[in-house]
């Protein structure tokens, strides 16, 4: 599957400390002028604002997807023993 393969890669890159994996979702967008349905997955990567520039690289360079959704959801609190396991898991 696409979407373990890619939570391993950024895992084992340490740009990411933990990738959950949803799914699969169905998606419905126009693309090329037409209407897809396409079943997907989704990854909710934690990582840092210092590693998210190497992880949105990557991930884009290994999606199967010409534009793949990438986006960043900034947190604005975390509890301090999570954020410091997320900063130790990530470069």
């Amino acid at each position: 599957m696409e979407a373990e393969s890619l939570a391993t890669t950024l895992l084992d890159q340490s740009l990411a400390a933990c990738v959950q994996i949803d799914g699969p979702i169905t998606s419905l967008y126009r693309w090329a002028g037409k209407v897809e349905c396409s079943r997907e997955y989704r990854l909710m990567i934690k990582t840092t604002v210092n590693a998210w520039p190497a992880l949105r690289n990557r991930l884009a360079s290994l999606h199967s997807y010409e534009e793949p959704e990438i986006i960043l959801v900034p947190v604005s609190d975390a509890s301090r023993g999570y954020g410091d396991w997320v900063v130790d898991q990530t470069t």
